[in-house]
């Protein structure tokens, strides 16, 4: 009697120490699993601070595309007022050129009249061909006659070369204020070509920005995925250790409780063993128009490469890809994202709809514009050195929709 009890204890005791082996190992693998998961957890976070990353640099080079655009646009037309003044310069030569020709005629003339006036004075008293045409008079009669000529010819070269002179002077003036503003010209066509290039340069910097957030993104997907195989690898390990160890522990269990009835039944005593039932319980888990034609003709340029001011398909910017669709499906819209973001009523993004304008900036002051298809999607004329393409809100997320 005695030494069954002894060797039921010690059953007793085996069995325990294997339930506590069986905890400890079950709390290490919890642990593994609890480590893992909270991996998971920060590079999930760190994986979202990315993507808002991500989204303020494409904004930044929405901008930056849309002000250098601009200021391309700035330098051609400037460059255009150029030429235009150069032309008016160019004619106000040919009018000068003209005026200094009639005071040469007007001088040539001059001169013959007083060659012929020399004729007629017999003898040069004065030294003055007015005063010895007048002196050299036969009687006084000719000699009102001849100053009344000499009046005259006098007065009427003097108001004809001053005329000539005065308008050649004016044409000077005229020409020298076109020299003027086209120098000014020049320097703030120098001028925006050192902004354009500035803009070029933080636009370049933002790319490569871009770029680095992208790699580091790509590089914590990989990360997530390792992290997740190593979590379902782990779970599995788990279940099929605990799975393994309950079978255990269960085996002991009947060990000491066979033990306990080959006890009581060599003992004198009279006892009845009572079986214990256990019930299971189950729970169930409840699971739970214009518009399509603008969309179809956006669709086909998908792939035309990005083009400053670009409205045709030979290449577009965001706003001419919109622009020249909308013709396509007769629809008359401005040619800019600034004038199209004011068009029919605002939508916010999540309530957007196949067919909506999505815009980023203000209304009114838009700098990048594109079409949403639906399912958190839109295609869009990103940038230069890109192609027409199909973006996703949740990595470039407009800031709003223009239903119209």
């Amino acid at each position: 009697m005695k030494t069954s009890k002894q060797f039921l204890r010690v059953l007793s005791v085996l069995a325990l120490s294997g339930t506590l082996a069986t905890s400890l190992t079950s709390v290490v693998r919890a642990d593994n699993i609890s480590d893992t998961k909270d991996k998971i957890s920060s590079n999930k976070s760190t994986t979202s601070q990315l993507l808002a990353k991500i989204q303020d640099q494409q904004k930044t080079l929405a901008k930056l595309n849309n002000q250098v655009s601009e200021k391309i646009n700035d330098i051609d037309a400037n460059q255009k007022a150029i030429a235009s003044v150069t032309k008016e310069i160019a004619a106000f030569d040919t009018k000068i050129s003209a005026a200094q020709k009639q005071v040469t005629d007007r001088t040539d003339v001059l001169k013959k009249q007083l060659v012929a006036l020399q004729k007629q004075s017999s003898n040069s008293i004065s030294g003055n061909v007015y005063v010895d045409f007048v002196l050299n008079s036969k009687d006084f009669s000719d000699l009102i006659s001849r100053s009344m000529t000499a009046n005259k010819l006098s007065a009427a070269n003097k108001d004809a070369l001053d005329a000539v002179n005065e308008a050649k002077q004016q044409l000077s003036d005229l020409r020298q204020d076109k020299a003027d503003s086209k120098q000014s010209l020049e320097d703030k066509q120098a001028t925006l070509v050192q902004q354009k290039n500035d803009l070029e340069t933080l636009k370049t910097n933002a790319q490569k920005q871009q770029d680095a957030f992208n790699k580091e993104l790509e590089d914590h997907k990989g990360e997530l995925a390792a992290l997740q195989a190593q979590l379902s690898q782990q779970t599995a390990d788990a279940a099929k250790k605990a799975q393994e160890d309950a079978a255990k522990q269960a085996a002991a269990q009947a060990a000491v409780a066979q033990a306990a009835a080959s006890a009581a039944a060599a003992s004198a005593s009279s006892s009845s063993s009572a079986s214990s039932q256990s019930s299971t319980a189950t729970s169930t888990v409840t699971t739970g128009s214009n518009q399509g034609s603008l969309i179809a003709n956006v669709q086909q340029y998908l792939g035309v490469p990005y083009v400053w001011g670009g409205t045709t398909p030979a290449g577009f910017d965001c706003s001419g890809l919109i622009y020249y669709a909308a013709q396509q499906a007769g629809m008359s819209l401005p040619r800019t994202s600034q004038a199209q973001s004011t068009l029919g009523t605002q939508v916010s993004v999540s309530d957007l709809q196949a067919g909506d304008l999505v815009f980023w900036g203000g209304v009114g002051s838009a700098y990048h514009v594109g079409i949403y298809i639906g399912n958190g999607q839109y295609i869009h004329a990103p940038a230069p050195g890109q192609n027409v393409t199909v973006g996703n809100v949740a990595y470039f997320r407009p800031d709003f929709g223009r239903r119209i």
